[in-house]
C-alpha cells in the first residue's frame, strides 16, 4: 500500500556529520521520485534547523522551510500553525522542515485533510463581524468549556459558574509577555484563544507552545514559587481567563472545595509530564511548569 506521508523525527539527534547529512538528502530525493511519496516531514527539534555545517534544512524543504523562521524569531510548534498559507496555497507535497514533533503532525493531518476537502483548512471569518460584547459573551462561553474539560473530575454547573466567575478576561497582542521568568507567580491563566509559548531563558531553543484550552501557571499559583520560564503571546491576539492570587486565596478560605479543582488541574498536568515518555529521555528539552 501506497505511503502517503512520511515524518523522520531528528529530535533527538545531537550533530550530524557532512557525509551523513548528503545521505539523507539523497533518500529524501529517492522516497519521493521513486516510491512516489506525496509529502516528506523532517523534524529537527529545534528553531536552528539540522546540527549541520550541509545545508540539509535547505536541501530538504523543497518549498524552502516556511515552518522556521529566521533568528530571533520565537520558532516551534505555535508560530508555524499560525501562518496563513497553511492551506490552500500549499498543496501539501514534496518534502519539509519542522522544528517539532507536534507541528509536523499537525501538518500531515491537514496534508490529509486537504486531499479529502481542502474548504475545510479555509479560515473561518464569520467572527470578524462580531462587536465587542458580543466577542466576549463568545470568549465567555469558550472559557466555561475549557475550564469544564480541563478538569480531571466532573464539576457542577454551579461550581463551574461560581469559578469562572472568579476569573478576569484578558487581551494580549503579539510579542507581549505575560510574564517573565522569575517574576512572582500571582495568577494562572486560561488560554480561550491564539496561542502562547513558554520560553526558558539563556537556554537555547527551549520552548513549548500553549494553546486554547489549557491553564498555565498553576503551579506558581499553589506553591508560590518565582516564574520558571516566561509566557509571551505569539498569535495576533490572544484572549486568557485570569485567576488572581487575591482571588484564589479568598475562594480557598471560603470555599475550599471550589478550590479544590485547581489543585487536581495542577496534579493532572504533573502526572502527564512525569508520564510522558519523552521526559524519561535525556536532552529533550522539556520544560518545568
Amino acid at each position: 500500500e501506497k505511503s502517503i506521508v512520511i515524518i523522520v523525527d531528528c529530535s533527538l539527534v545531537l550533530g550530524i556529520d557532512s557525509s551523513a547529512a548528503q545521505a539523507i538528502a539523497k533518500l529524501k530525493d529517492t522516497l519521493l521520485k521513486t516510491h512516489l511519496i506525496d509529502l516528506f516531514v523532517f523534524v529537527t527539534g529545534n528553531q536552528f534547523g539540522f546540527p549541520t555545517q550541509f545545508p540539509l534544512t535547505e536541501k530538504l524543504s523543497t518549498k524552502g522551510h516556511p515552518n522556521l523562521s529566521v533568528q530571533n524569531d520565537v520558532v516551534d510548534e505555535a508560530t508555524a500553525l499560525l501562518r496563513k498559507d497553511r492551506g490552500s496555497n500549499d498543496k501539501f507535497t514534496g518534502s519539509h522542515v519542522s522544528s517539532s514533533l507536534d507541528e509536523a503532525l499537525a501538518y500531515a493531518e491537514d496534508a490529509l485533510i486537504f486531499r479529502i476537502d481542502p474548504s475545510l483548512l479555509e479560515e473561518d471569518n464569520a467572527g470578524m463581524q462580531l462587536s465587542n460584547s458580543e466577542r466576549e459573551m463568545e470568549d465567555a462561553d469558550l472559557a466555561k468549556i475549557y475550564l469544564r474539560k480541563v478538569c480531571p473530575i466532573e464539576i457542577a454547573d454551579g461550581d463551574l459558574e461560581t469559578l469562572i466567575s472568579l476569573f478576569k478576561r484578558e487581551v494580549w497582542k503579539n510579542g507581549d509577555f505575560l510574564w517573565r521568568q522569575h517574576a512572582e507567580s500571582d495568577c494562572a491563566k486560561l488560554v480561550v484563544t491564539g496561542v502562547l509559548v513558554a520560553e526558558l531563558e539563556n537556554e537555547a531553543g527551549t520552548t513549548e507552545a500553549v494553546f486554547p484550552g489549557n491553564l498555565v501557571g498553576e503551579l506558581g499559583l499553589l506553591n508560590r514559587d518565582a516564574r520558571m520560564s516566561s509566557v509571551k503571546c505569539v498569535s495576533a491576539e490572544s484572549v486568557v481567563y485570569s485567576l488572581s492570587r487575591s482571588a484564589f486565596d479568598d475562594l480557598a478560605t471560603t470555599n475550599p472545595s471550589l478550590a479544590r479543582y485547581i489543585d487536581l488541574i495542577c496534579i493532572k498536568y504533573l502526572a502527564l509530564r512525569v508520564q510522558h515518555v519523552s521526559n524519561r529521555i535525556f536532552e529533550t528539552r522539556c520544560l518545568p511548569i
